[in-house]
């Protein structure tokens, strides 16, 4: 049962839901089935059953075969799995063909103008970061907005986080130094500090925290304090 129910699971992955999954694996263990037959075996109920299946024809997970009763065929998982990414490609394609153009740039001009126009200069801010790749992201954006000098120190630093500082010796106009003590400590050019709370190795991903800081007199303090231990 635990293993068919996580064939389930893994069978979603295909952008499939619960139902639609249920009734492809049961096809796929029969072969070729009528509606009411795959409705008894998956335990989905006849009246979601035809929709179902509708909806795995249009996705291009099964086939009807013409006759009565109607029966459907199951494609081939392989065949499934290179739509799938050939769809996949083609959207990440648009997508990124979009946001290289004119219209998409122009809206992200006039949004960030707004942003700008309502952050004042100089504002104080401390802010809570949720989840390990939202601190990622965020630490991203400190540090290619980095000019000069930044530091790091932790004891046990964030595997994820040491890949992305990794990056920043790249740049050559950019001093990074990595200091092996205290918490998860992260200060860019005495203009944001990024204080980690939580352990990678005890806590899962999507409960990691951090402190995001935006102040002149605290930033300026723990960049001196970094910068004496670096010496």
């Amino acid at each position: 049962m635990q293993a068919y129910s996580e064939t389930i699971k893994k069978t979603r992955l295909f952008g499939l839901n619960t139902y639609e999954a249920k009734i492809w694996v049961a096809l796929l263990s029969r072969g070729t089935s009528t509606a009411g037959e795959l409705s008894d075996i998956a335990n989905v109920p006849r009246s979601r059953s035809y929709d179902v299946l509708e909806s795995l024809e249009k996705k291009g997970f099964v086939v009807m075969e013409l006759g009565k009763p109607i029966k459907y065929l199951a494609v081939p998982p392989k065949e499934v799995l290179e739509n799938i990414k050939k769809k996949v490609e083609q959207s990440a394609e648009s997508c990124l063909s979009d946001m290289g153009g004119s219209v998409f740039n122009k809206l992200i001009e006039s949004l960030q103008g707004i942003h700008h126009k309502n952050t004042a200069a100089g504002q104080n801010i401390i802010a809570v970061i949720k989840g390990r790749d939202n601190i990622t992201k965020h630490l991203s954006y400190m540090l290619n907005a980095a000019k000069r000098q930044i530091y790091f120190s932790a004891s046990e630093p964030h595997q994820y986080t040491l890949k992305v500082l990794s990056k920043i010796k790249e740049k050559s106009s950019i001093s990074l130094s990595v200091l092996n003590f205290g918490p998860g400590l992260c200060v860019t050019d005495e203009n944001d500090i990024l204080i980690y709370l939580t352990s990678e190795k005890e806590v899962h991903p999507d409960y990691d925290i951090s402190i995001w800081i935006k102040n002149r007199q605290l930033c300026a303090f723990f960049f001196n304090l970094l910068a004496r231990r670096a010496q």
